[in-house]
């Protein structure tokens, strides 16, 4: 029997409002105008969000490490906190904790993710062992190598389990290691990722000399960094929160005016929650960006652009034939979607569809980043 949604909807053609018919885990109609019939659900519908960065294997660390005020001390590997507290976990309960955050996603409307996985062989396999019991969304996977120089043998290992690999910071590693390492990635066809200029201001031309698929963060980037990205056809991972927690100012809108392809992670599961409504929320509130973003830029950062980290040329959107991947948002009186952004209205997603699957007021979906 069909069901219906209605209120205001996403569409490549910005918001319409109108009401949704689904049925066996197919979209059969998308219709404009007030609907006056009953549905299931009411408010904002969504489809299913990106979270282009994660690091879901440190979700175990949640409320330990808040006392944390650099950077470096927390994340530096490899003897920041992060990394010497993960090192006394059982691995049990990584995988345990790692299976949380993969339904945290889900129930916060996350079709795809990509996971920056630490750890090594031994990480990748905590990884692997969760999603077995953990199907979605689905993960886009970059192992990391154990230390911080290049081994054929263990990257061969690395490669053959994962999607590619994703490293902290050029200025961790050696340069000729480093360059191993991107080379013998690229000759297997893999995606290599890495964090860069968030900080501090990295070398971008070293940088992309290594040839990377995206960066992640690239606050403390120059208007020349962000424009030689542009040019090289290189996305940036955006992560606002994570770098409002270290006093790190971020203007997406400076990358934006650059040409860049913008996209949008949740960074650290220690740290927040992984609803990617708060980081665009965190995102459109910036008191750091050049400008006001528009309602329609500020999307873009989870649904366009994100295609361009994951390799998906399918058009994110809702539409008659679609599968079922889509959300019902509520938020404060209006439901609008210029609501939903404002980081003092509360919200809650009152419905996650994903094929003839149907979740209801899922429990993470309190507001105000809880």
């Amino acid at each position: 029997m069909a069901e219906v949604v209605s209120g205001s909807i996403y569409t490549e053609a910005g918001f319409i409002e109108g009401h949704v018919e689904f049925e066996n885990g197919k979209i059969t109609e998308v219709s404009e105008g007030k609907y006056r019939g009953k549905s299931a659900a009411k408010g904002i519908v969504l489809p299913f969000l990106s979270n282009c960065h994660t690091h879901i294997g440190d979700s175990c660390l949640r409320g330990k490490v808040d006392h944390c005020t650099s950077l470096d001390e927390l994340v530096k590997p490899p003897r920041g906190l992060k990394h010497t507290l993960l090192a006394q976990q059982a691995d049990s309960e990584v995988v345990k904790s790692i299976g949380s955050a993969i339904d945290e996603m889900r129930y916060f409307g996350v079709g795809r993710f990509v996971d920056f996985r630490e750890g090594g062989l031994k990480g990748l396999l905590l990884l692997r062992q969760a999603m077995s019991d953990h199907h979605y969304p689905l993960p886009m996977i970059l192992s990391r190598p154990e230390g911080m120089n290049y081994s054929e043998a263990e990257v061969e290992s690395l490669l053959d389990g994962s999607d590619g690999i994703g490293i902290s910071a050029a200025r961790d590693w050696p340069c000729d290691q480093l360059a191993l390492l991107s080379s013998h990635v690229r000759k297997r066809k893999k995606v290599f990722a890495m964090h860069a200029s968030e900080a501090v201001r990295e070398d971008i031309s070293k940088i992309l000399e290594l040839r990377p698929d995206f960066l992640v963060h690239m606050s403390s980037a120059s208007k020349d960094d962000l424009r030689a990205c542009k040019d090289a056809k290189v996305p940036i991972v955006v992560c606002p929160r994570s770098n409002a927690r270290f006093g790190i100012k971020l203007d997406i809108a400076s990358m934006v005016d650059a040409g860049a392809d913008v996209c949008i992670g949740t960074d650290n599961a220690m740290l927040d929650n992984m609803s990617v409504i708060d980081e665009l929320r965190a995102a459109y509130s910036l008191r750091s960006n050049s400008r006001q973003l528009s309602l329609h830029e500020v999307f873009k950062l989870a649904f366009e652009n994100s295609r361009k980290v994951l390799n998906d040329k399918a058009v994110i959107t809702i539409g008659a034939g679609s599968p079922c991947e889509f959300m019902v948002v509520r938020a404060g009186n209006s439901d609008s979607p210029e609501e939903l952004l404002r980081p003092k209205t509360d919200y809650m997603i009152e419905l996650v569809s994903r094929g003839s699957r149907i979740w209801k007021s899922a429990p993470w979906s309190k507001s105000k980043g809880s």
